[in-house]
């Protein structure tokens, strides 16, 4: 060391090693790896103590010069002299590593690696640039050396200034999910994300089929995330920093829960329709008393109808939007009922439609309605009135509804549309992640129709009103009133909402509270 003390520098060993995962470590990513760095001070004559250092800044590039970490600053631990940062994840690749700092807790350099080129290069084996490569399920451990900055200025090291700004950052959760229809449950899922900011990359890496741990920037209004996965939609959405930061890890919430949804061949499915018997029923509810609104129980008959299996999906909708030419703010000039709105909310975050002059109105998914084979939302009484007209059809009168919620002829007395078990049938707020589901994944009823508990809630045609205890024959409700029936309750509902009797209104000009609305249709029997 006396020809260190001469220089008044420290010299540190380098030492490039690589060591694989054991059998018993956590559950490999297919193309990613970590790095980790080590640096070995136990000799260094110019330390004071071990506080003076307080973390590591690295910056690292791919073989296309992208920046992939920048200025990062990683905590150090302590170990007899050794201080060792990481692991961080990369992907498989060849990488250089370009920048090397050791700071205080004043974010001063007072150890830095010299770069090839520089006066102080000669004295160390390796000056940066040091490329490296990253496998597979492998630890990449890198140790650098460094040199004291004491007595020394940025461009001895080959730097233009030692001075750099410490980037904030956070870590928020995140877990993606797929649907598997043979066990008619959601799994964890591998996936790769994306996150920008406008023309910027903050992070590119793989998803684990687990909670993953996200650390980014701190610094934008605003983060893009794009998740991809074989044989799915492509899932993005853009973020409020606000938004994100709900998922932190440092609030302990729930993380950030992604559906992805199986791709389709991009044609718009027909309407398939079930075709149900007329009949008598006693419609309303003796059990839940405190739902006044279902009572009295009373006899009705209904005649033959015929009812959509599923809800009309996001797909539908949106070619009935473009098909008609409807402005670009949901509204339309309706021939009964003048300016409406027929989809509502386009500026809120939740609302998965968008609108473009090259597009017209497109499916750009949201964080709670991820696929463009999920029940149409944000739609209004007049939407939905106008889509079954325009598709040859019409709402279904509540009385038709309910008898078809119910099983028809068919029916065996449930609770929900189907089964005495919400969970078996019902996409609800305790089932779905309060997110909306594709159509048709849950069991069907006894007429073989979906997702009339749940997932979307359904406009019937009927002004809303009290019961008659009278015996009825194809009631349509009362001649007037303030607010339209829906049924079946939705993604966000509780499962008491999801019963086959319960009644919602809601007054077709209130355009805030449409978030979970969409539609079913009813044609007359062939």
């Amino acid at each position: 060391m006396k020809f260190l003390n001469f220089f008044g520098i420290l010299l540190l060993t380098a030492i490039i090693g690589l060591s694989s995962c054991s059998e018993d470590d956590s559950e490999s990513t297919e193309g990613f790896g970590s790095i980790e760095f080590a640096v070995d001070l136990s000799e260094a004559s110019t330390l004071k103590s071990v506080e003076d250092i307080n973390g590591l800044v690295i910056s690292i590039v791919d073989v296309d010069n992208n920046i992939i970490y920048g200025k990062e600053e990683l905590e150090v631990f302590h170990f007899n002299g050794s201080y060792i940062a990481g692991p961080i994840s990369l992907r498989e690749g060849n990488y250089s590593l370009t920048e090397f700092f050791l700071v205080d807790k004043n974010n001063n350099i007072i150890y830095a690696s010299p770069k090839d080129g520089s006066e102080l290069d000669y004295l160390v084996e390796k000056p940066l640039n040091i490329e490296f490569e990253v496998k597979t399920d492998e630890v990449l451990k890198l140790s650098p050396e460094v040199l004291s900055t004491e007595s020394f200025d940025a461009a001895d090291f080959g730097y233009t200034s030692f001075g750099f700004i410490v980037k904030e950052f956070f870590d928020f959760s995140l877990s993606t999910f797929t649907y598997n229809k043979n066990v008619m449950n959601f799994e964890l899922a591998q996936s790769s994300i994306k996150i920008t900011s406008d023309d910027s990359l903050l992070y590119s890496g793989d998803l684990k089929a687990e909670t993953n741990t996200i650390r980014i920037s701190d610094e934008f209004e605003n983060y893009n995330i794009q998740i991809t996965k074989e044989g799915f939609n492509t899932f993005h959405y853009s973020y409020s920093a606000d938004s994100l930061h709900y998922y932190n890890t440092e609030r302990n919430n729930a993380p950030l829960k992604i559906i992805l949804v199986e791709e389709t061949d991009g044609v718009i499915p027909e309407i398939e329709f079930v075709s149900v018997n007329g009949g008598t029923f006693q419609m309303g509810d003796e059990l839940y008393i405190g739902q006044s609104d279902e009572l009295p129980v009373h006899s009705v008959t209904v005649s033959d109808f015929q009812i959509s299996k599923y809800e009309i999906t996001q797909s539908q909708f949106i070619e009935f939007l473009n098909s008609i030419s409807c402005n670009s703010d949901g509204t339309y000039m309706d021939e009964e009922f003048g300016v409406v709105s027929y989809i509502v909310n386009l500026d809120e975050d939740y609302c998965p439609v968008a609108y473009s002059d090259d597009e017209g109105f497109y499916f750009k998914g949201s964080y709670c309605v991820p696929g463009i084979d999920c029940p149409a939302t944000c739609v209004s009484w007049f939407g939905a009135n106008a889509f079954c007209k325009w598709a040859g059809g019409r709402l279904p009168y509540e009385a038709e509804w309910e008898f078809a919620a119910r099983g028809g002829n068919l029916s065996e007395g449930y609770k929900y549309s189907g089964s005495n078990y919400y969970d078996e049938v019902a996409w609800n707020s305790y089932t779905s992640y309060d997110i909306a589901q594709p159509v048709g994944q849950k069991k069907p009823n006894e007429l073989g129709i979906y997702d009339m508990s749940g997932n979307a809630w359904e406009w019937c045609f009927d002004w809303y009103g009290e019961y008659s205890s009278d015996p009825q024959t194809n009631p349509t409700g009362p001649e007037t009133g303030d607010d339209r029936v829906g049924r079946g309750a939705s993604y966000l509902s509780n499962d008491l909402s999801c019963r086959v009797a319960n009644r919602h209104d809601n007054n077709p000009d209130n355009l805030i509270t449409l978030r979970g609305h969409g539609i079913r249709m009813v044609k007359s029997a062939n």
